[in-house]
């Protein structure tokens, strides 16, 4: 099972007053923005994935998490020639 990488984007859908809300942060930080739509924050999160090359995540509850997206550089070598 993967899992978030302390830079990596988390949304984390919370209780708000009167009703679901939808919040941003990373594993390693508090909160830091809060939307009203899971389309809004999934938007939102990818758009930071690419500008900071991090993958975005959904949290399913405190342990379970749903990749959806990465944006990454994976830095492989190139394969040798014989």
């Amino acid at each position: 099972m993967a899992l978030p990488d302390k830079n990596d984007v988390v949304i984390r859908q919370r209780h708000g007053n009167p009703s679901i809300v939808f919040v941003l942060g990373t594993p390693s930080t508090p909160d830091q923005v809060i939307l009203r739509t899971r389309a809004e924050a999934v938007s939102h999160a990818l758009a930071y994935a690419r500008r900071q090359q991090v993958r975005a995540w959904f949290a399913k509850g405190d342990d379970d998490f749903v990749l959806l997206g990465t944006c990454r550089e994976e830095h492989t070598q190139p394969a040798r020639s014989s």
